[in-house]
């Protein structure tokens, strides 16, 4: 007797219910929508990621030697990083699930999991998409941190050298900005290295690296655009 013969009559005698080719096949339909949506989610995590590293500045932070680490770990977007594992786990769970998911190798479904949400993260980046859908994010969590604040609160330590804020007067070699929470200082950034094509002109937005002289002025070593928008030559005055 062949094989499907005796499985036939084990599935009748134990009254085993047999799954109809439409459940089987929308079983499989599903599987694959979780590997599509897992790799969409692990693409626009990975665009935020990459937004997130692209306004860093490593430019401007290669100045000083004191919480280097400690400060690029504050900027990091770990709820993004965990998003995107999680998804790309989702992913593989969701192919290997499927009918023919079962011919590929866990190494192969990892690696064009990874590939794929790259692509679509880095095309989304481009697009501006990231900022956009961050900003939506935040906007709508209300528990969450944007990177826009975390930025903030990372660029407003003056005691650590860490100082940003809006221009809003130039005399020669000093500017006076105001800070985030409405502080003005005064800062001298006669030996200060320019990051970017920056004219310190009134309104511009800038982060600076130095340290506190006195009460509210600062001497600048280091100064670049808020917003990172490329690099350009270095300048200093």
């Amino acid at each position: 007797m062949e094989n499907s013969q005796k499985l036939l009559e084990k599935i009748q005698k134990q009254n085993i219910p047999q799954k109809s080719r439409l459940q089987f096949n929308l079983k499989n339909v599903l599987f694959w929508m979780l590997f599509a949506f897992s790799i969409i989610v692990g693409g626009l995590s990975f665009s935020v990621i990459l937004f997130a590293f692209n306004q860093t500045d490593f430019d401007l932070l290669s100045q000083i030697a004191d919480s280097r680490i400690e400060f690029f770990l504050g900027l990091l977007p770990f709820f993004w990083i965990l998003s995107c594992v999680v998804f790309l786990f989702v992913s593989i769970f969701g192919i290997r699930h499927t009918k023919t998911g079962y011919r590929y190798s866990p190494l192969l479904v990892f690696g064009s999991s990874i590939v794929l949400s790259i692509i679509l993260g880095t095309s989304l980046f481009f697009a501006g998409g990231a900022e956009k859908m961050e900003q939506i994010f935040a906007e709508n969590v209300s528990v969450y941190k944007s990177l826009e604040e975390r930025k903030i609160s990372r660029w407003s330590t003056p005691e650590n050298g860490f100082l940003s804020g809006k221009i809003i007067e130039k005399k020669e070699t000093i500017i006076i900005i105001e800070d985030w929470d409405g502080k003005k200082w005064e800062i001298d950034f006669k030996n200060a290295i320019i990051k970017g094509k920056i004219s310190l002109d009134r309104n511009e937005k800038i982060k600076i690296i130095g340290k506190i002289s006195r009460n509210n002025i600062f001497i600048a070593t280091g100064i670049g655009h808020w917003e990172r928008t490329g690099k350009g030559r270095d300048i200093k005055y």
